[in-house]
């Protein structure tokens, strides 16, 4: 069995909210990115309708919301800074955009959608230089576009 392509193109981005065009870039400084798509489900104890008493019941399960929840972190710039503190401290919405940066030909693409910054984490260590862990959420619905 042939080993699958692997990818290391994964990248979120912020948008700057300019109308008409927005324009996403990427975060000065941050290494380390994670995406969690989750399927939040309803469900539903169905009896068996011909011997509802003799056999177990089954559980039903439906699609009852979608959530994406984003992890970014690395290093503290200057460039960078201002844009996350101004995100932190306004708590506004902002545009995302989630990066699978290959061709068509290898399914890339991305997601773009509303976000609110939930976390904004700054540690250092000793004489160590200055990081930074930001824990994003959804705040509405993902929308994927092929790559071109």
């Amino acid at each position: 069995m042939a080993a699958g392509k692997e990818t290391t193109r994964l990248v979120i981005q912020l948008g700057d909210g300019a109308t008409p065009t927005e324009t996403f870039a990427h975060t000065c400084g941050a290494n380390s990115f994670g995406v969690t798509l989750t399927n939040n489900l309803g469900e539903n104890t169905v009896l068996d309708c011909t011997n509802p008493l003799d056999v177990p019941a089954a559980i039903s399960r439906h699609l009852e919301s979608q959530d994406t929840s984003v992890t970014i972190s690395g290093m503290v710039t200057s460039e960078a800074w201002p844009t996350w503190r101004g995100w932190s401290d306004d708590g506004s919405e902002k545009n995302i955009k989630l990066l699978l940066d290959e061709s068509a030909a290898n399914n890339g693409g991305f997601w773009t959608l509303p976000a609110y910054l939930q976390q904004l984490e700054l540690n250092k260590e000793g004489s160590g230089k200055v990081t930074f862990t930001a824990t994003i959420s959804g705040a509405g619905s993902r929308t994927w576009v092929d790559a071109t």
